[in-house]
């Protein structure tokens, strides 16, 4: 099912991703004994983050954190996704390190993309792992994880973990592909801003199938959560 909410206030939006995060992350563990999410870096969700650090209640010894996306920087390089999220969820909560799955740098690039693959399957106890929760942004070119337009990667049909890049970035990348994306139980995209808005429009209104974003799916729910900037061309 897709739901699109649109929110006049950034504190409105954290509220209610907060109660989602909750609800979605409570019925797991209370099925499953675990929750299993995947998170993913840039600006957008920061003030997200910040807000669910605060949230100490949660029980998050049951709560395994993987992520979308990596660039292989140093983890202490700010352009790094898993220091931005240790920084403003991670640390903060002073998380288990056992509950933290980090993607390898000390180690051959695609032994790294196979070891967190293996990874993945492992904690998830499936060949078809399905995450209870995967978090995501939407670039201005329509671009979601470290899965670009018109790139390679976007024909994969196999591989759950992948080898991206960016042109103009003198660093590779380690992307969640549609396979894995597309069997998470939710998916939520964040948006924020008038510079979103235009995307938001090809995707929810033209259906741009050039646009990577628009592939994306979910087994149960599917999210579209916009600041009333970017979805100013939508009627809601």
């Amino acid at each position: 099912m897709r739901t699109i909410k649109m929110f006049d206030d950034l504190e409105d939006m954290n509220f209610y991703l907060i109660d989602l995060f909750t609800q979605i992350t409570t019925e797991a563990i209370e099925k499953n004994n675990k929750a299993y999410i995947a998170l993913s870096g840039g600006s957008t969700p920061l003030s997200f983050y910040q807000n669910l650090s605060k949230q100490k209640h949660l029980d998050w010894d049951k709560i395994h954190i993987f992520f979308v996306d990596e660039r292989m920087v140093s983890n202490l390089d700010e352009k790094s996704n898993i220091y931005q999220i240790e920084k403003h969820l991670i640390k903060p909560l002073n998380l288990k390190k056992e509950n933290i799955h980090y993607i390898s740098k000390d180690i051959d690039i695609l032994d790294a993309i196979k070891e967190y693959e293996l990874d993945i399957k492992s904690f998830l106890h499936d060949e078809k792992p399905s995450f209870d929760l995967i978090l995501l942004g939407i670039g201005e070119d329509g671009h979601t994880a470290s899965l670009f337009p018109n790139a390679d990667v976007l024909k994969e049909k196999e591989k759950f973990i992948v080898l991206a890049s960016k042109d103009e970035e003198d660093f590779d990348r380690v992307s969640f592909s549609y396979p894995l994306i597309n069997l998470a139980k939710n998916v939520m995209f964040l948006a924020l801003g008038e510079n979103k808005a235009n995307i938001i429009k090809k995707i929810l209104l033209d259906k741009d199938r050039s646009l990577p974003a628009f592939h994306v799916k979910a087994q149960d729910n599917l999210y579209y959560i916009l600041d009333r900037k970017s979805a100013k061309f939508i009627d809601l």
